[in-house]
C-alpha cells in the first residue's frame, strides 16, 4: 500500500522509565501505563523500514540512559543512517565519562541536558531526585564529548515556571561558559490546575490584546457581565440593547473584522497571567543579549499565542512519535491518554494511535486514512482547526473542550488547544 507521507524525522521513545519524578511529567498524571524499555527487536523493526531519515531522535517519556541497550540503539542507527542526525535528550544523571565516550564514538552527533535552573537548591524541587550531578553530566559533556567529536552539537533545555524564571539569563550564561550550542526553552504543559498556576503564558492571542489596548480591556472587563447577560437575551428576544451591549458588540465586531474573537473569561479573569508573561518577555530580551555576545543559539517560546499563526511541528518536519511498546502516534501530544488543563478548564487528551510497527508494516501505518485525514487538517491549522483561546465558549463548559475527541469545525481528533501548535510549548525534533 503505497503512501505520499515523505518520513524524514523519526521521534522513537527508547524507554518510559525514569530516574526523576520531575514535578511537571506526564508520567505523573497518567494511569494505566507501565515504565518499560523498548524491545530491541522492535527497535531494529522500526529503522529496517525507515528510508532516507534525515534526523532520529531517541527519547520520549523517560530516560533514555534507562534502556541497557541505548548505546547498541545508537550504534544500529548509525549504521543504518550514516548521514542522519542523530539526537538524545536526557537529564544527565547517568552521564559519566564512559557512557558519554561510547555514545559519541557509536555515532550520537546531537544531545540536549534539562537544566532548569543552575540554583540547585529550586532544581532539586522541580526535578525530584536530581541535584549537582546533572550540573557536573553537563560540564563532562562538553568536555569529553567534545575530545572525541569537536562537531558534536550540545543543547541546553529548560522549562518555564512561575518561580525562578528572572534567573533564565544565568542559565544562559553557564550555557555559554561550557561551550554549549543552543538552550531550547519551552513553558510548562500543565497537567493539572496546579501545575498551571506555574504557567508564564496565556492562550489568549496577543494581536487581540494590542487591539484593545489596556484602556480597551478595562473597559471590556467593565461591561462584562451586563453585556454578556443582554446579549444571552439579545439571541432569544432580540430586545433593543443598553450602552454597554452596545458597546460590548462595536469591540467584538472589530475584533471579528479582523478575524479574532475575544474570551472574556480569560481576558478579564487572568490578567495576572498577562502581566506575567509581559514580564518573561523581558527576561527573554535579557536572555537574547547574553545568548548573542556569547555566540549561542537561543530558541525562546511565544509568551502569547496567536490563532492567525499556528503549525504543527511534526507536520512541519515530516515526523511521527514511536511509543516504546511499538504504537505509533502523530505526534507526542497524542501518544498517551493524559488530563490537561488549558484555557482554565479541564481536559481529557485521548491517545490516537495510527499503527503498530510490531505487527504492520511502517509504509501500511503511514497510509492510514485517519493520518492522512489529520494531516490534510494540519498542514493549515489556522483555516482548517479553531482555537480556543479565543472562543468566550472555551471556559464557559463548551461540549467541544472536554476532550479532544471533536471539535466544533468536525475534526477528529482535534488540535484545538495544542500548545505546540501556537509555540508555546516546544520539544526538540
Amino acid at each position: 500500500m503505497g503512501h505520499d507521507f515523505d518520513l524524514r524525522n523519526l521521534h522513537i521513545e527508547v524507554t518510559t522509565r525514569c530516574n526523576l519524578n520531575c514535578i511537571y511529567c506526564l508520567r505523573r498524571f497518567w494511569s494505566g501505563y507501565e515504565p518499560r524499555d523498548m524491545d530491541f527487536n522492535t527497535y531494529l523493526r522500526i529503522l529496517d523500514q525507515a528510508e532516507g531519515l534525515e534526523r532520529i531522535n531517541l527519547y520520549g517519556f523517560g530516560e533514555p540512559f534507562m534502556n541497557p541497550r541505548i548505546l547498541d540503539m545508537i550504534h544500529y542507527a548509525r549504521g543504518s543512517f550514516k548521514d542522519s542526525k542523530i539526537f538524545l535528550s536526557t537529564n544527565g544523571m547517568l552521564l559519566n565519562e564512559s557512557v558519554i565516550e561510547k555514545a559519541v564514538e557509536r555515532g550520537l552527533d546531537s544531545i540536549a541536558v534539562s537544566v532548569d535552573t543552575v540554583n540547585l537548591q529550586q532544581l532539586k524541587k522541580i526535578r525530584v531526585g536530581s541535584g549537582s550531578r546533572v550540573l557536573k553530566s553537563l560540564e563532562d559533556l562538553c568536555r569529553i564529548g567534545r575530545r572525541i567529536l569537536p562537531e558534536l552539537e550540545i543543547g541546553v533545555e529548560c522549562v518555564i515556571l512561575k518561580h525562578g524564571f528572572e534567573e533564565l539569563p544565568k542559565v544562559v550564561e553557564y550555557a555559554a561558559e561550557l561551550g554549549v550550542d543552543y538552550v531550547q526553552v519551552s513553558h510548562v504543559v500543565p497537567y493539572s490546575k496546579q501545575i498551571y498556576e506555574y504557567a508564564c503564558y496565556t492562550c489568549v492571542s496577543e494581536r487581540v490584546l494590542s487591539m484593545l489596548g489596556e484602556d480597551g480591556l478595562r473597559k471590556l472587563c467593565e461591561i462584562r457581565d451586563k453585556a454578556s447577560h443582554q446579549a444571552l437575551l439579545l439571541s432569544y428576544a432580540r430586545p433593543r440593547g443598553s450602552h454597554e451591549l452596545k458597546k460590548y458588540f462595536e469591540i467584538m465586531g472589530d475584533l471579528t473584522s479582523h478575524g479574532y474573537t475575544a474570551n472574556l473569561t480569560a481576558l478579564c479573569e487572568e490578567r495576572h497571567k498577562i502581566s506575567l508573561a509581559l514580564r518573561v518577555r523581558e527576561v527573554f530580551e535579557r536572555m537574547n543579549e547574553v545568548a548573542e555576545s556569547n555566540g549561542v543559539e537561543l530558541r525562546i517560546p511565544k509568551v502569547f499565542s496567536d490563532a492567525a499563526d499556528r503549525t504543527c511541528p511534526y507536520e512541519e518536519k515530516h515526523s511521527i512519535y514511536v511509543r516504546r511498546d511499538g504504537k505509533v502516534a502523530p505526534c507526542m501530544e497524542l501518544a498517551y491518554t493524559h488530563p490537561e488543563y488549558v484555557n482554565s478548564h479541564n481536559k481529557l487528551v485521548h491517545e490516537y494511535l495510527i499503527g503498530d510497527v510490531r505487527s504492520e508494516s511502517l509504509s501500511k501505518i503511514l497510509s492510514n486514512e485517519g493520518f492522512e485525514k489529520l494531516r490534510e487538517m494540519r498542514r493549515n491549522l489556522i483555516h482548517n482547526c479553531p482555537w480556543c483561546g479565543d472562543c468566550p465558549y472555551s471556559e464557559l463548559e463548551c461540549w467541544f473542550v472536554k476532550d479532544n475527541l471533536l471539535d466544533c469545525y468536525g475534526n477528529s481528533p482535534s488540535c484545538s488547544e495544542c500548545l505546540y501548535s501556537v509555540g508555546l510549548a516546544s520539544c526538540i525534533i
